[in-house]
């Protein structure tokens, strides 16, 4: 009879290992998910910072191609000597007058 007992405690003894091994896991599961939510903002935060990083660096990167070929272009133009590039409407109403006398 004592064998029948010794074999009836470690059946227990392993049901309850299994028990609280299988309660472990799940326990270790449902705080492993709590934070995983709790870090998911700082976790998208930090993907977003990196992303508009990239962006400013492209963005950069193709304005200065863009103002090079314009300031090309710009180089390419003749100037008319003796005109302001900017006037004024009274200079520009001045510069007319003088053209139709001109003419």
């Amino acid at each position: 009879m004592l064998p029948l007992l010794q074999l009836g405690k470690s059946s227990l003894a392993s049901q309850a290992f299994v028990k609280g091994l299988i309660q472990g896991a799940i326990y270790a599961g449902v705080v492993i998910a709590l934070l995983f939510l709790c870090l998911l903002p700082l976790i998208v935060k930090h993907i977003r910072k990196k992303q508009v990083k990239k962006a400013a660096a492209i963005r950069a990167k193709n304005s200065s191609k863009v103002r090079a070929s314009q300031e090309l272009e710009m180089s390419l133009k003749p100037e008319e000597p003796g005109k302001p590039i900017v006037t004024t409407f009274s200079e520009s109403h001045i510069l007319e007058k003088q053209d139709k006398r001109a003419s």
